[in-house]
């Protein structure tokens, strides 16, 4: 037994510590997670991303979408330059109390690959949130 053991070990140890490939260094994000706290009901909420093409080439972005039908992501363009930088702007419409955890995904032309951002909070009727932030009323 202990030598089928010291024969997996040295395997998954090399397996896990490639290098990242090149297409994974395509773009970055200032962020990956965006809180926005506690929201009132039926007041939607933006925040925004920064996309940089950390790449030599052109990137185009291919489309963006959310997880479900209250998030709306919104690019500010969709052909980056090399070292430029796009807004990726997304509104969350607080239509349920709530805490949530939602996607939006980002597909670019040159890669397989889709990309995941997060926006989450928490979503209290308009008397909680003025009971909670009476200063906001």
């Amino acid at each position: 037994m202990k030598p089928l053991a010291a024969f997996l070990i040295p395997i998954s140890v090399v397996a896990w510590s490639q290098a990242p490939t090149a297409e994974t260094n395509i773009i970055r994000f200032n962020k990956g997670v965006h809180n926005f706290g506690v929201l009132q009901l039926g007041v939607p909420a933006s925040c925004s991303f920064t996309i940089t093409n950390s790449s030599k080439k052109s990137i185009t972005v291919d489309k963006t979408w959310a997880g479900c039908g209250c998030t709306t992501p919104k690019i500010s363009r969709n052909t980056i330059g090399p070292g430029q930088q796009a807004k990726l702007t997304v509104t969350y419409n607080a239509g349920a109390e709530e805490v949530f955890l939602k996607e939006v995904y980002i597909k670019l032309k040159e890669s397989d690959n889709i990309y995941v951002l997060r926006v989450k909070g928490q979503v209290l009727s308009k008397k909680e949130y003025l009971q909670k932030f009476p200063a906001k009323g």
